[in-house]
Order: C-alpha cells, then sequence, then structure tokens
C-alpha cells in the first residue's frame, strides 16, 4: 500500500478534511490537481511504458508510474452536456457532466497525451496506440476532441461497454489535448495498454497501466479540502 500523504497539523478541519478524502486521494503518493501534465507513453530498454508526467517544477517536471499519483478535477470541471446531439455519449442534454478540457483552465489539472518521449523512426509510421482496456468508477467516462465546426470525436467511452475502438493514435514525438469527461462525482480507475508495431519488424504493446482520477464538485467540500487538508491536495513530491 502507498503511504498516505502527510497532514502535519491535526487540527479539526484537517481531520474533517481526511474524513472527505476519497480513498484513492488517501492511498496515493500525490495529488495533482492542478497544472499542465501528460498521460505519456515511453520507449525504454524494448518495452512502452505508460506514465503520468507532471511539467512542473521546471524545467524538467516529474513523472509517475500507475498507482503512484491522484488526477483531482475539483468543482470547475462542472459542466452541461450541450443540447447538440452529436454530444449524447457525455449524457442527457443539459445534464451534468464534470471535464477536465482540451483547453487550459489554471484551477485544474490540463491532462494532456504524449510521445514525446519516443523517437522518430522507432516505430511504422511513427504511430503508437494507447488504448482503454479497462475501466471503473460510479459514472461513465468518454475521452473526446471537437474540431473547429464544434463537432466531436468520442475517441473512447464506456457507455457502450469496451473494445479496441477506444483508443487515441499519438504520433512519437507528439504532444495534443483532448476532454477528460466524467459522468458522476467519484474515484475513477482507469487502465490504458499502449502498443505499436517496431520498424524492424514485430508488434509490441505494454503491460495494462492503471491510472487514478478523482471528481470533487462541490465547492464547500472543495474549499474544506484545502483549507484543512492541503496536504492531501498539493502535490507532495517523492523524495
Amino acid at each position: 500500500m502507498k503511504p498516505v500523504p502527510q497532514v502535519r497539523t491535526a487540527t479539526t478541519a484537517c481531520l474533517a478534511a481526511l474524513a472527505l478524502a476519497t480513498p484513492a486521494m488517501l492511498t496515493a503518493q500525490t495529488i495533482l490537481s492542478q497544472g499542465h501534465m501528460d498521460l505519456g507513453v515511453a520507449y525504454e530498454a524494448g518495452a512502452l511504458e505508460p506514465h503520468i508526467h507532471a511539467h512542473d517544477p521546471e524545467p524538467d517536471g516529474a513523472e509517475y508510474g500507475p498507482g503512484e499519483a491522484v488526477i483531482l478535477a475539483g468543482p470547475a470541471a462542472r459542466t452541461t452536456v450541450p443540447a447538440n446531439p452529436a454530444f449524447s455519449f457525455l449524457g442527457a442534454p443539459d445534464s451534468t457532466t464534470y471535464i477536465l478540457p482540451a483547453s487550459l483552465n489554471p484551477e485544474l489539472p490540463f491532462v494532456g497525451l504524449a510521445a514525446e518521449e519516443v523517437e522518430s523512426g522507432v516505430f511504422v509510421g511513427n504511430n503508437l496506440r494507447l488504448t482503454l482496456s479497462g475501466y471503473q468508477g460510479p459514472g461513465e467516462f468518454a475521452l473526446f476532441t471537437v474540431d473547429a465546426f464544434g463537432s466531436p470525436t468520442a475517441h473512447m467511452n464506456t457507455r457502450d461497454g469496451l473494445s479496441g475502438a477506444d483508443h487515441v493514435n499519438i504520433a512519437a514525438g507528439s504532444h495534443a489535448h483532448a476532454n477528460w469527461a466524467f459522468s458522476t462525482p467519484g474515484d475513477y480507475s482507469l487502465t490504458f495498454i499502449a502498443s505499436g508495431t517496431l520498424a524492424g519488424g514485430g508488434a509490441i504493446e505494454s503491460d495494462p497501466a492503471t491510472f487514478a482520477f478523482t471528481v470533487i464538485p462541490e465547492p464547500h467540500t472543495w474549499a474544506l479540502l484545502v483549507t484543512g487538508g492541503a496536504a492531501l491536495l498539493w502535490r507532495a513530491r517523492k523524495r
């Protein structure tokens, strides 16, 4: 079990914050609540390795493997599903959903998809695939992009079950952003497999890698957690 993030002052507010913290928050070494980060894919020693790369602190940031961090969506993630039927994969029109957006919001994690650590020419067509192979949570999850005309594309969507269609292609050396949508507050576990075909021959894939996301929608809950349990919410860097 991972060590519990430490709260140094045992005030009433701290104890209340601990009571409000979700299981994922209590077992993570690090909680990422804002700033630029990526779900990245690296290729090292003949293996593909998905990981979270937080770009802060500069210049190099920090990397977290499966189970080492929770990406936390606070109240600013709360929004409503557009009336446009093309967004029906998010739920009923005007229903509540929670989105970590593809554009920067300083109050939320800015989560990208990256293969910047993979050199050009290693994989056929410089193409890697990241597939959602497993999922647990209190609601549904979708990863989607929106084009310049406002039309969405759902790359991953748990509402219709999981299959090989729940994937994104990532070019070696690239970095992009998408929208991460959760239908209900609570803890989510998303399991990904990275795969590709080596230019020298042979398809390879990573071991399944599970990453944790938590949605906390209520402003008063968020305020209490920040005030009483700051050590739970701000990044507890590995020492």
